[in-house]
């Protein structure tokens, strides 16, 4: 029983290593179009960030970069988030929330929009807490 014990022990410990956050290869481009080769953290992201964490080499320091100072940033072969000012519907989607009014209230906002599909015609996502837009 306690080898069984430990070995259980050991194994979740062993697999809990490998879910910590790691630095990914990737870039961003500067609002003054300067293209930065470096290691940005990957966190898995479940919404989209207002900034994000990056390292220029594995044995530098980690450096915060925010979205009023990043045009776009890729971790290669994985995810791009591009910078926009646009306007957003956020009226809820619950029946009981629903406005009234006829007319869409939109909001000018500055986001990080995740590129799903790039092209002539491109699709954007924008998600955070029980919100969804395209």
């Amino acid at each position: 029983m306690k080898k069984i014990l430990i070995f259980t022990i050991i194994l979740v410990s062993y697999f809990n290593s490998f879910s910590q956050s790691s630095f990914e290869k990737g870039y961003f481009i500067k609002n003054s179009g300067e293209k930065v080769e470096c290691l940005i953290k990957y966190l898995d992201l479940l919404y989209n960030p207002q900034n994000f964490n990056y390292k220029l080499s594995k044995d530098s320091k980690e450096i915060k970069a925010t979205i009023e100072e990043v045009k776009v940033f890729e971790i290669y072969n994985f995810v791009k988030y591009e910078r926009y000012v646009v306007k957003i519907d956020r009226s809820s989607e619950i029946i009981d929330q629903v406005s009234v009014s006829r007319k869409v209230k939109f909001n000018e906002e500055r986001l990080f929009l995740k590129v799903l599909i790039e092209g002539e015609a491109s699709l954007y996502q924008y998600s955070e807490s029980n919100f969804l837009r395209f």
